[in-house]
């Protein structure tokens, strides 16, 4: 009898196995497609795969519309670092901040690019989609991880995070 018992879970374990290589294999395959954009959607946890030339389109649109963004002629990244360390300095000075709240605080040496990016809003009626049935409308993402001003943000967002709530809660 337990010989059984283990033979069975050896055969459920080797079925399991099987799909979970075809699973990996198909997300594989997924994931080196180029002709696709792979994206968490605006809201709901689902998945959304869109074509690259519907998603890079839709890119286009937000980063196109002058009301929202304007091109730098040139990075502004230097320039920003300078002045946050700057400003950070003078807070360590005044004895504001501790000498290893200003190192934290001041940021990588060499501070990553923001990286924009859209969460298609796949909750929207297809009829208000940029191409109606096609291109859905996408929430616009710029990424502060690991910029120049990543670590304050999460030094600022500590202390307002628990005031979002107890307004949420009394709201």
């Amino acid at each position: 009898k337990v010989s059984g018992l283990v033979f069975e879970d050896n055969k459920t374990y080797s079925n399991n196995r099987r799909f979970e290589l075809k699973q990996l294999r198909a997300m594989k395959n997924l994931k080196d497609n180029d002709r696709i954009i792979i994206k968490p959607a605006d809201k709901g946890s689902q998945i959304v795969i869109m074509d690259k030339f519907q998603y890079l389109y839709e890119a286009n649109k937000q980063l196109n519309n002058k009301k929202h963004y304007i091109p730098l002629p040139q990075s502004i990244q230097m320039d920003t670092q300078l002045l946050i360390r700057t400003i950070l300095e003078r807070l360590h000075r005044n004895k504001f901040i501790t000498f290893k709240q200003l190192q934290y605080l001041s940021g990588p040496d060499s501070p990553r690019n923001r990286i924009f990016y859209l969460l298609p809003k796949i909750h929207k009626p297809v009829e208000k989609w940029t191409v109606p049935g096609e291109v859905p409308c996408g929430r616009p993402i710029v990424s502060d991880c690991g910029s120049e001003s990543c670590r304050i943000a999460e030094y600022i967002d500590y202390f307002l995070n628990p005031l979002s709530q107890k307004h949420n809660k009394n709201g």
